[in-house]
């Protein structure tokens, strides 16, 4: 620990604190005689890991901590696969009743943040593709299943950077996601906060809005490289 808060000029409490979070995901493991850390290699981030987005979570994970430390509320990084977005990686809230998905999990990318995130910043004609190849399920009152509706709010989410979603996928589940592009302004994933409805109120946290987004931008340029 002294070795790497050395190295990061990172302060040592916060340093104990960022391992003990990852040690409590699994990430790392602490040798009792030594003392030492060593990152666990059967963590589920890493066994569920793709080459392709392995860069991605590792760059994430830092600004994940920060989000979920700084606002209490789950964190979840996620990527595109067909029509659905793939959870790379969670940072689970710490409060008793908390939302949290497992990484290797995966949602519909028509309802949620952060599939929203992503299809409004992908390649023109993949989100008319997965709205137009089957019929969208209304998996709560609150869904939105017609396409021409859901392609006016991904146009506002071009414009605005965020996405936003209350109980669309899930009743009782408000989310607030950003994407996160590549240096073509194409999204590679996406990067969201979680919450219960009853106390989660994002667009009304203007510090929130500004601080995810900067992690999405932060993200995407360690991506890019």
């Amino acid at each position: 620990m002294h070795e790497l808060s050395t190295s990061t000029r990172i302060p040592k409490s916060t340093v104990f604190r960022l391992l003990a979070t990852l040690q409590h995901l699994d990430i790392v493991k602490r040798d009792e005689p030594s003392k030492a850390y060593r990152l666990n290699a059967k963590s589920p981030g890493q066994a569920l890991a793709l080459p392709s987005t392995e860069g991605m979570r590792r760059a994430a994970l830092p600004y994940m901590l920060e989000l979920r430390n700084e606002f209490g509320e789950t964190v979840n990084l996620g990527h595109l696969q067909h029509d659905r977005v793939v959870y790379i990686e969670v940072v689970p809230s710490e409060y008793a009743l908390r939302l949290s998905e497992r990484p290797g999990a995966s949602v519909d990318a028509y309802c949620t943040a952060l599939g929203r995130s992503i299809l409004a910043f992908s390649p023109e004609g993949v989100a008319e593709s997965i709205l137009g190849k089957k019929t969208l399920s209304r998996l709560t009152p609150h869904t939105m299943v017609e396409p021409a509706a859901i392609l006016e709010e991904l146009q506002r989410i071009r414009e605005q950077g965020f996405a936003f979603e209350r109980e669309e996928g899930a009743l009782q589940a408000t989310c607030l996601g950003a994407p996160i592009l590549d240096s073509e302004d194409v999204a590679v994933g996406a990067i969201s906060v979680s919450g219960p409805t009853y106390r989660f109120e994002p667009l009304a946290n203007k510090k929130l809005l500004k601080a995810l987004r900067r992690a999405a931008r932060e993200i995407g340029r360690a991506v890019a490289g």
